[in-house]
Formats: C-alpha cells, structure tokens, sequence
C-alpha cells in the first residue's frame, strides 16, 4: 500500500504554482530533451503523469494521441481539470487510473512513438520490472525517455527519512519539511552552484521538497546499471543528463531498436 499521497502533492502544485508560465517551462523541457520543436503525428505515453502537464505539453507541441496513467486517483483528476484549464474544450488526453504493472494496460493502450516515465517508475515497489514494462509500450524505432534516482551513499539513509515522514503526525512533517527545505537548498547551492529555488520544467522547489520526503516505495539505480539494464532489453542511449547533487534524478534518452 502507498504511504504517500502523490496525487494531493500534485494538487497542492496544481491550485498554489501552476500557471502559463509553469506549462510553457514544461513545454520547452520536453522539446528539448527530444531536440524537437513538434511533436506532429507522434503518440506519447506519459506514465505516472501527476499533474498532468507534461501529457498536455505533448498536445501543444502536435501530437496526435496523449494518453496518461496514473495510479494515484487523485492525479488523475488533477490531470483532467488541469487540461480543462489549459486545453478548454478539447478531449485530446486520455487519461487512465490504473498502474504500468497491470498486464492488461498494454492490450488496451498499444504501442508509442513517445514514452514519457519521469520521476514515477522508482515508486512502483518494483522499479526494474516497471521500467523493463514500460519500455515494451515504446515502438520499434520510438524514444523512451526516464528518469531514475542516482545511486548514492545517502540513498539508504533517505529510505529511512522517508518512512519516519510517512509514520509522523502533521506536525512532525511540517518541521520536516522545514528542515529539509532549508537543508536542500543548502546542499544544491554548494553542490552545483545554482540558485535552488529555481526550478526546471515548470517545478517548484517546495512541493519538490514534500515529494522527495514522503515518496514511497523509493529505489534508485546508477547510470551504469540502468543502461546496461535497457541495453539487455534493446535500447540504445542516445542522451544522458547526470543528477544535479547526490541523489536526484538521472535523465536518459533510449531509442528502441527495430
């Protein structure tokens, strides 16, 4: 069973930060990634799609057919009304609760030109299998596009912040969260040099924050052993952004073979 609501962080995010601006910066982030400028006639997948952005950005960038999942229900409502604010009177997304992991998803979703998993698969309990799942939604010749937790010294040690957020009353993850902000920005600004409360693609720094805290189930992998995993399964790398500090995200690129 989930320990953390997803889903509410999303709505947090979605009714206090996300404006025009958020959706443009989320737009850019997934034209550049891809190195396009539209997404004209392709297919894409967004896979553990939250607030849904990124699903709409696909439909402003020109693809033909969207389709998000989401295990958390209340993501997947975030994610309608999003794209009703933002896309009015279109029905272009299709978006469905329901986990990568059910055998039955890929039958009735069918392959892509695009598979979209940011941030999502390291919290499905069984990231290898989600991610070796996900990559069969990607056509012969299509990208997929993830993003891991890097492998760290810390990493155990979050594990265990993690579950004592989750098991705390209100008051103690308010502190924590507090606490951790602080800490955050601190390690970032050394780390990288960079201003911590600027945030990529259409984020923002504190509901960053609750996310990273309460997110579980939590696994992370190296660079090496997530290619060498998908290299198994047919993918090439064609790109790789290392993790901005100890234990962010590594972001890759795969295209399929043929």
């Amino acid at each position: 069973m989930r320990m953390f609501s997803f889903g509410h962080n999303w709505q947090k995010y979605s009714n206090t930060v996300l404006n025009s601006d958020k959706m443009l910066a989320a737009k850019e982030s997934v034209a550049e990634l891809l190195g396009v400028s539209s997404l004209k006639g392709k297919s894409f997948l967004d896979v553990g799609c939250g607030s849904g952005i990124f699903s709409i950005s696909a439909i402003q960038l020109g693809a033909s057919r969207v389709v998000g999942i989401d295990i958390d229900p209340i993501a997947i409502r975030v994610s309608r009304e999003n794209t009703k604010k933002f896309l009015p009177g279109t029905n272009a997304i299709t978006f469905v609760e329901s986990s990568i992991l059910d055998d039955a998803m890929k039958s009735q979703l069918g392959l892509f030109d695009i598979v979209y998993a940011w941030g999502s698969l390291h919290h499905t309990g069984r990231m290898y299998d989600a991610i070796a799942t996900t990559g069969q939604f990607v056509k012969p010749g299509g990208i997929y596009i993830l993003s891991i937790y890097n492998k760290h010294f810390t990493s155990p040690l979050w594990r265990v912040t993690k579950r004592l957020y989750n098991i705390s009353p209100r008051l103690i993850k308010l502190c924590m969260e507090y606490l951790f902000a602080a800490l955050a920005a601190v390690v970032k600004y050394v780390t990288t040099r960079q201003n911590p409360f600027r945030k990529e693609r259409g984020m923002d720094f504190f509901c960053d924050v609750v996310d990273w805290l309460g997110g579980l189930p939590y696994e992370y992998a190296s660079p090496d052993e997530v290619i060498a995993f998908l290299k198994q399964k047919g993918f090439k790398l064609e790109k790789m952004i290392p993790a901005k500090g100890w234990t962010g995200c590594n972001e890759f690129v795969f295209a399929r073979g043929y």
